[in-house]
């Protein structure tokens, strides 16, 4: 195997920083149970402020992990492609191998920092 592209390298290294804080990590894992949300839905089941839910969501498309689109009134949020889906699903199961499900409790530490 080949070194890797800087490129790729890079991309990946900014995919995991934004995976690295604990309310973006809940976000995509809800994603990977719920596939569609709204930005609506997501503050109130985290129970975060607006700004706070906006922050994640811009640090999480800007590497290209979720995307959004307007319907009407309403945001809905997605993982973007394959590759996030797949990653993401690997991650969540890592951690929570019992159920499979979403990021609870203790993950909620520095949830008002978006880092």
């Amino acid at each position: 195997m080949g070194d890797p592209d800087p490129q790729d390298v890079r991309r990946a290294a900014k995919i995991f920083k934004a995976l690295s804080h604990p309310q973006r990590l809940r976000i995509v894992c809800l994603l990977t149970e719920q596939p569609v949300t709204t930005e609506k839905e997501l503050i109130a089941e985290f129970g975060l402020p607006q700004s706070t839910v906006n922050r994640h969501l811009s640090v999480l498309k800007e590497c290209g992990v979720v995307a959004a689109r307007r319907e009407g009134t309403r945001v809905l949020v997605e993982l973007a492609g394959s590759m996030a889906n797949e990653l993401m699903d690997a991650v969540c199961h890592w951690v929570h191998p019992e159920t499979g499900e979403q990021f609870t409790g203790d993950l909620a530490v520095d949830a008002e920092r978006p880092d």
